[in-house]
């Protein structure tokens, strides 16, 4: 008997040795596994890693080295089980046993599963099996090899060590390639996902013109067409646009902007629609706006300055729901919404060929008009106030006096809501007590009235000239009074926009293209 405890004694000895003389977990574990089946005599050894986040990884089928394919999801089958209990557990009956019912399905009859643990820490698992009922698992067989792992301290304290600084790295390099990741989106302006979401602003507005658009909007936002914002230049367009993102089922989405204005057109193909660049081997991809937007609102400020190009681009990717990146070879799908905005006529830029016909139907599918400051008067007082005091805490506030609102509402207000906010802040700063007087107004609205005097002084002067320069002077008038637009004044002067254009080229006031 002696005898035979030192012969596994020696043996046990000579494995500790091998264990010693190397870091290759696969080959460290598959000469574990290969021992371990011969000292308990089965027929059958196969070892898992345990991770860090306790998944296990087969690392030894049948004492041999695996490729690590096979993971085990936490807490599943016997593994999960001794890992989770720190205890050994056998069946010799896998059938019967739910434990063991997928290595009952590969033929296991009997399982002896051990968990290999040092300084309280689960390496691995063994999983001891024989194929047929000729051998049994005992209480002795366990205790045989927990006395066998006993004796491997030494070994199983390096590759313990050993897994841990590898599974360290392993996570630190995660980490990186994210964070790189990360700073590449950053460096395209791309920041996906959460980074686009936003939340609705108050728009203000209790005037018939407001109420009206703002119902309009409401329910235009239940919809998923695509909607067309037209207005005056800072008449908050986008705004109308953040309420309909913010109310509609694609609120919790990204809701993605961009103004045509705002870049030269050899760069806006590559912001809306994405880049590719390097070879094959290495390509570098920058994201469009369009996959930004995926699932959610894209927003396209002055859509009237597209090339032609680019809005026979967008007019394929609505019809077809997919397009190509810049450089790009393979198609890409993106589901959104689009909302455009334009200051311009897009019916008289249509008819000029400034403008794709198609594309104003593809986005056209409803139209909101906002209106200017200067029809919704009614709103000039709140929205005044709101401004003024943006931002300011109760003891900061400052009033309007009476004269104040009068010269504010009597003020032609070209620049909008817009103005406003930039004059309020003005007013703000200028005045020293808690009511904002008219001398703290920017000098073209505080001199309104001046202007309006002499305006009407010169209306009624009369000056000699023929049919022809008052026919000249009366649609030049109309043009200015409607603010350019073609359309309206063809429409009062009872002719059709093509004459209305002949007549502005004869006058020298438009090229012969637009003519």
């Amino acid at each position: 008997m002696s005898e035979q405890v030192e012969k596994v004694s020696a043996e046990i000895e000579n494995l500790s040795t091998i264990l010693l003389s190397t870091l290759d977990e696969a080959q460290f574990f598959s000469h574990l596994a290969g021992f371990m089946a011969s000292q308990l005599n089965c027929e059958r050894a196969n070892i898992y890693v345990v991770k860090e986040d306790s998944k296990a990884i087969l690392i030894s089928e049948n004492a041999q080295p695996s490729d690590g394919s096979l993971v085990l999801e936490k807490g599943h089958g016997p593994a999960g089980h001794v890992i989770r209990t720190k205890k050994p557990y056998f069946s010799n009956n896998t059938q019967r046993d739910p434990l063991f019912q997928k290595e009952a399905e590969q033929g296991v009859v009997s399982e002896l599963t051990l968990p290999i643990v040092h300084e309280g820490i689960v390496i691995a698992t063994l999983h001891l099996q024989n194929l047929s009922d000729e051998r049994e698992f005992s209480r002795d067989d366990m205790t045989a090899a927990l006395s066998i792992l006993n004796d491997l301290k030494k070994p199983l304290s390096n590759i313990k060590m050993y897994l841990q600084a590898k599974f360290l790295n392993e996570s630190l390099l995660r980490q990186i390639e994210s964070k790189e990741k990360e700073i590449q989106e950053n460096k395209t302006g791309l920041q996906l996902a959460d980074t686009y979401k936003i939340e609705e602003k108050e728009i203000i507005g209790n005037s018939e013109a407001m109420k009206r658009l703002l119902s309009i909007s409401d329910r235009v936002s239940q919809s998923s067409v695509n909607v067309l914002v037209t207005g005056e230049k800072g008449v908050g367009k986008q705004m109308v646009a953040r309420r309909i993102h913010c109310r509609s089922d694609r609120g919790g989405k990204s809701f993605v902007s961009i103004d045509c204005t705002a870049l030269p057109e050899i760069r806006l193909e590559a912001e809306i629609f994405g880049e590719e660049s390097g070879d094959f081997t290495s390509p570098k991809l920058k994201h469009g706006l369009i996959e930004a937007a995926n699932g959610g609102t894209l927003f396209i400020n002055n859509i009237d300055r597209l090339s032609p190009g680019l809005q026979s681009k967008l007019v394929r990717f609505l019809t077809e729901g997919m397009t190509f990146r810049v450089n790009g070879q393979m198609p890409y799908k993106s589901d959104i919404r689009l909302i455009v905005a334009t200051s311009k006529n897009i019916e008289e830029l249509i008819e000029s060929g400034e403008f794709r016909e198609d594309l104003y139907y593809s986005v056209n599918t409803m139209s909101l008009s906002v209106p200017s400051l200067k029809e919704r008067l009614d709103d000039m007082e709140a929205l005044s106030n709101f401004f003024l005091n943006l931002g300011k805490t109760r003891e900061q506030q400052k009033s309007l006096s009476p004269c104040v609102i009068k010269a504010l509402k009597e003020y032609n207000w070209p620049g909008n809501v817009r103005e406003l906010q930039n004059v309020m802040e003005r007013a703000y700063i200028l005045s020293d007590g808690i009511i904002v007087e008219r001398d703290h107004l920017a000098d073209s609205v505080h001199k309104v009235e001046e202007v309006n005097e002499e305006e009407e002084d010169t209306s009624f002067n009369f000056t000699e000239m023929t049919l022809d320069e008052l026919e000249k002077k009366h649609i030049c008038l109309t043009l200015d009074h409607l603010g350019g637009n073609k359309t309206k004044t063809a429409r009062i002067l009872g002719i059709t926009v093509k004459t209305l254009y002949n007549k502005l080229h004869s006058y020298g006031m438009i090229a012969p293209k637009e003519a």
